[in-house]
């Protein structure tokens, strides 16, 4: 043989042998196992029997996964070692217990264990062993650490426990007889297992319950909290504790209080939650506030989670909800409201183009047109991409640039503001305080469509306008007040109408008010006042301009009682009961005033544009002017009257002749029509002026301004602007807007109408005809707003059927 093989041979061997050692001896994975901290506890029961347990034990070198609850102690027998991966080991342990004549030895895989009826003293030894499987695929076992206790008998005894729950805490005394031991034990108990253990050196603790990490938890309906106490003393590697007192058993309802503390949570844009928190009590009652009274919503039974799905609300709307906590007889336990705003999106508002804008596919201008939608279209906005609004329109979906639409306040602003859009059904404007014929009280032309089938205002104002709105708005409330708006987009045919009107009238004499009836006796609370022409003193009626006969009560205009008069001065000349007066070429004209007599007839002045939108072409005075009749109302120097004589058709005794509205408006010529009413186009109608005042937002009442709003008159100037106009001023300018020199309650977005070159303007007036549409569907509505409900109706050339509730199944 060759002698150079023995010694590789024998390498080979002991290669061979040490690799079949290796095989025998190596677990994969496999290390000893060793204990955190931790000593073995020993619970004492009350019929003898002892339970131990012990803390887990990890492999050297891994951390164990941290239980789910720290505070949970194991079950009765113990809890399993997290299984182990593929070819790693598991821990065991070998239990050894010694009490007098008794010996228990087993090995097993809990930390925990129910050795039997045992007496004190005793030893325990609790040796952690790793189990695994080597190479070979045999089971080995390797030896870790040693937890060991020497366990005294202190005479420990059951406390007498006696528990007082109250709303959200239990207060847990006890007394204990015996020797004294080192502390005490409190623990609580869900369904048999113990959930919480907590110590205390006194003979009292008091536990929060509550829904809150860190407290006990509120117990579950037919699941009442169970909380027991142990007496305890720490021993060297262990704590023994004695046998548990009474259960003291506690059900939900006994620890809940009266506060209710609902709550609003906006899961999206303004779909809403109610909840609330339990209380004592046998049910719940849910309201809201609908005007000046509470309407029952849903009752409700008690339950762990109290909660109610409000819906989608309406943008920026204020909402007020109670909530009442009721006793058996449904009597009050107690309540809470809850007042909260919806946030603002424009997501199914009404819009309409201010003027006609293209129609496309994407929100983008360069994408495919699908046409063109006309100016005042009614729109519902289903979505907002930058600048876009996506629509339908004409059966068809797509986009319209935003900025040049017009939004309806109240169901984008919401109740940020407040709303009076007079116009729409008693019109206020007035010359001071003097009613305008066919304007003051009615329902003004372009308007008739404002006011909704459900008595809500449409207040159409351009969107990027709106936007700065209502940041003015949240300004206000901030400070406690709320803008209200009186006008906002104003049709160009109302534009015309109030300019051309008012200028019919400038040169009668203003109409007085008279609270008196035509006996003269005081109007009641509830009647209106009486509007007087002051020059008859006959009654007008404000809806058409006629002077109504005290005699007849028939209707006339001042036209035909001229020419009614100057019948009957003819019949009287006639028959000699006085001068009459001609016209220069010999005609018979009427009598002529006596002394003290009133002229009756007023002619119309010519046409004219009565001044300038422009501030800087009517500078203010530093003081107010004094009153005066316009210049040609003046008498000639010429044609005065001798001393001591009056004027022909001037009154005797000292008597003011009636003004004018031109003279009360203008104050001598200083302001002017168009100072306050545009000719032929405004700024209301391209929808970027607003008319608004403030309010106080907890009582409604309106500040006092320099004048009542659309008083077109020299008092509304804003150089006599009080505190109160100065304050709306302030908010109003802060967002960029501009003010008018002659009107406090007018102010306009030039920087938008600049910014997106809007030069024309709406002539018609809106309305809400057309689709509209709310999470659950599609409906149509007419010019009134008023949904179809239960019928059919042809809409862009294709037949629908509404259901009962107005929607639409396509």
């Amino acid at each position: 043989m060759n002698r150079k093989l023995i010694p590789a041979g024998a390498a080979i061997l002991a290669l061979a042998a040490l690799a079949l050692a290796t095989a025998y001896f190596y677990i994969p994975g496999g290390v000893r196992p060793v204990f955190d901290e931790g000593v073995i506890r020993v619970c004492m029961n009350g019929d003898g029997t002892l339970e131990l347990d012990w803390p887990e034990a990890r492999l050297e070198g891994r951390t164990a996964a941290p239980p789910e609850d720290e505070d949970e102690v194991p079950p009765e027998g113990g809890t399993d070692q997290p299984p182990a991966e593929d070819g790693e080991s598991v821990v065991f342990y070998d239990l050894e217990v010694k009490s007098g004549d008794n010996h228990i030895q087993k090995a097993i895989s809990y930390t925990g264990a129910s050795p039997g009826k045992l007496s004190l003293p005793m030893t325990v030894r609790v040796h952690a062993v790793a189990e695994g499987k080597n190479l070979l695929g045999m089971t080995r076992v390797l030896s870790g650490q040693t937890l060991a206790a020497e366990i005294a008998d202190p005479g420990l005894s059951a406390p007498e426990a006696v528990g007082v729950p109250e709303p959200g805490r239990l207060t847990l005394s006890w007394t204990q007889t015996g020797p004294a031991p080192g502390f005490y034990e409190v623990s609580a108990l869900e369904n048999g297992q113990t959930v919480r253990t907590i110590t205390a050196n006194g003979k009292n603790v008091n536990l929060k319950v509550s829904k809150r990490d860190g407290d006990l938890t509120l117990p579950g309906y037919g699941h009442p909290l169970e909380v027991h106490v142990r007496a305890a003393v720490q021993g060297d590697g262990y704590v023994l504790c004695g046998p548990q007192s009474n259960l003291i058993s506690v059900e939900r309802q006994d620890l809940l209080g009266y506060d209710l503390n609902p709550l609003c949570l906006e899961t999206e844009p303004r779909v809403c939650t109610l909840e609330w928190d339990e209380t004592k009590g046998e049910g719940y009652r849910l309201y809201e506030r609908i005007g000046e009274e509470w309407v029952l919503l849903d009752t409700f039974e008690p339950a762990e989670t109290l909660t109610c799905e409000l819906g989608r609300l309406g943008s920026g709307s204020s909402h007020s909800y109670m909530v009442e906590a009721t006793d058996g007889g449904g009597g009050v336990l107690s309540v809470e409201t809850l007042l909260f705003q919806a946030s603002v999106d424009p997501l199914y508002a009404t819009i309409w183009p201010i003027i006609e804008q293209p129609f496309h596919e994407q929100a983008d201008g360069e994408s495919a047109a699908l046409g063109k939608i006309p100016g005042g279209t009614a729109l519902c906005v289903l979505e907002e991409s930058g600048d876009w609004f996506r629509v339908r329109y004409k059966d068809q979906y797509g986009w319209v640039d935003s900025r040049f639409c017009m939004i309806n306040l109240p169901e984008y602003v919401g109740d940020h503001c407040a709303y009076d859009i007079a116009n729409s059904y008693r019109s206020v404007f007035k010359v001071h305080e003097n009613p305008i014929a066919l304007i003051t009280d009615q329902v003004v032309q372009g308007f008739e469509h404002i006011r909704t089938e459900d008595e809500q205002f449409l207040v159409p104002y351009l969107y990027p306008c709106a936007k700065k709105l209502l940041s003015a708005a949240q300004a206000a409330e901030a400070d406690g007040y709320r803008l209200k708006i009186y006008e906002a987009f104003r049709p160009n045919e109302a534009t015309r109408f109030l300019y051309d009107t008012t200028a019919g009238q400038l040169e009668l004499a203003a109409l007085v008010y008279s609270y008196e009836d035509a006996e003269g006796e005081p109007l009641g609370e509830d009647e209106d006042p009486r509007a007087l022409d002051p020059v008859t003193g006959w009654e007008v009626d404000l809806s058409d301009g006629l002077l109504i006969d005290p005699e007849t009560g028939e209707k006339i205009s001042r036209e035909d009682l001229a020419l009614r008069q100057a019948e009957e001065a003819e019949e009287a000349a006639q028959e000699g009961e006085g001068p009459v007066i001609q016209d220069p070429d010999g005609q018979f004209m009427m009598p002529a005033p006596q002394p003290g007599e009133e002229q009756p007839f007023f002619t119309l002045p010519e046409e004219g544009e009565g001044g300038s939108l422009d501030p800087e072409a009517q500078p203010a005075p530093e003081t107010p002017p004094a009153q005066q009749p316009p210049a040609e109302a003046q008498t000639p120097a010429e044609e005065s009257p001798g001393e001591g004589e009056p004027a022909e058709g001037e009154p005797e005794d000292g008597e003011e002749a009636p003004e004018t509205y031109f003279s009360i408006m203008t104050n001598n010529g200083r302001f002017g029509l168009g100072s306050f009413l545009a000719r032929v186009a405004s700024a209301h109608n391209r929808g970027i002026a607003l008319d608004l005042t403030l309010e106080k937002i907890n009582s409604g009442e309106e500040l006092e301004m320099q004048s009542a709003i659309h008083d077109l008159s020299w008092y509304s100037a804003a150089y006599l602007n009080n505190d109160n106009a100065k304050l709306l001023e302030k908010y109003m300018t802060a967002t960029g807007m501009r003010g008018l020199s002659s009107e406090w309650w007018h102010f306009q977005d030039d920087e938008t109408r600049e910014a997106i070159g809007l030069t024309s303007y709406l002539f018609k007036g809106v309305n809400m005809g057309g689709w509209t549409r709310d999470d659950q569907g599609w409906r149509y509505r007419n010019e009134d707003g008023g949904i179809l409900k239960g019928t059919s109706f042809t809409a862009d050339g294709k037949r629908y059927t509404a259901d009962q509730d107005g929607y639409v199944r396509e």
